[in-house]
């Protein structure tokens, strides 16, 4: 049951032109009819002036750079990871059941972790397309220690340790539990550059800075795992078959939605938007749930009806 539902100000515009534009033909439309929907995450009250949902996860796999099964290389006060075969997060189509323990040592308030040739052990990073990766904190104490003013948490991706796109994260940012780490549909090129970054970007980073030097991460404290970029297509879906159905006694229209087992898996799904088709696609309607985890032996099915009164 959505919690909140509407059709946003970009949806009217779309009704209105449909509507009152006569043209025969469609090709030249304004703009197009909704055809496909989108998931997403954390989503916050829908408003008709939002244009996307808050956090699009990708529906299709996209592209896996690092399955989590590779061991990280520890520097300054961050020691080589650990594999870690309980806790792990699905999805990519990633087939592995493992994740790396961040294990920090107390001689740096940033703990480092690198992996310094993604195109051997998984695929390379498209400098074009915008990245995701989860991150576990264990529980309130571990979160603690993340530097509570400033930037707690940094991703590079590089040619090299020295030139790389850079995200950072605060406090603020992150909660116990798995964290969806991500530059949220900006691409890895648009991301802060130091440096200068020339060749493959297979160089991959976790920075974690922590309020004191002394301030440590056991094995399972801190988790990473997961890796993975994707385009546009990625996160799309048409309607079901057959869909929308009309009701014109009733002025209603009914869209039905399908996830199936492979696709969204690890995220914990909280709303959906419909989108045209348009060159700059337009999300034309959004609708919040309560969150539902979505995994490998989950099927989503989404009904939305819109009713003009």
């Amino acid at each position: 049951m959505a919690n909140d539902s509407l059709i946003n100000t970009q949806g009217k515009n779309v009704m209105l032109n449909r509507t009152y534009t006569e043209n025969i033909n469609l090709s030249a439309t304004q703009y197009l009819a909704a055809t496909k929907f989108r998931a997403g995450i954390l989503n916050s009250t829908p408003l008709i002036s939002k244009t996307k949902l808050d956090y699009e996860i990708p529906i299709s796999n996209g592209t896996v750079n690092d399955d989590g099964s590779n061991t990280m290389t520890g520097s300054s006060g961050g020691d080589n990871s650990t594999d870690n075969v309980v806790t792990f997060k699905e999805g990519g189509g990633a087939s592995d059941v493992t994740a790396q323990n961040l294990i920090a040592n107390d001689t740096s308030a940033s703990k480092i972790w690198t992996i310094a040739n993604l195109a051997a052990l998984g695929t390379k990073i498209t400098a074009t397309k915008p990245f995701g990766l989860w991150l576990y904190i264990i529980n309130a104490a571990a979160l603690a220690k993340f530097l509570v003013s400033g930037t707690a948490l940094e991703i590079r991706l590089g040619s090299d340790a020295s030139n790389y796109y850079s995200k950072t994260f605060e406090f603020t940012d992150l909660a116990v539990g798995w964290n969806w780490i991500t530059s949220n549909a900006v691409n890895v090129e648009d991301l802060t550059e130091s440096g200068t970054v020339s060749g493959d970007i297979d160089t991959f980073v976790i920075v974690i800075t922590t309020n004191n030097a002394t301030d440590e991460f056991a094995e399972g404290d801190i988790i990473y795992d997961l890796l993975r970029q994707w385009a546009v297509s990625d996160l799309g879906k048409d309607f079901s078959t057959g869909y929308p159905t009309f009701d014109y006694v009733n002025n209603e229209i009914t869209i039905r939605c399908y996830v199936n087992v492979t696709e969204a898996n690890g995220f914990l799904i909280n709303s959906l938007g419909t989108y045209n088709e348009d060159t700059s696609p337009l999300m034309t309607e959004e609708d919040t749930y309560e969150a539902e985890s979505k995994s490998s032996s989950d099927e989503f099915i989404f009904i939305i009806k819109d009713r003009l009164l």
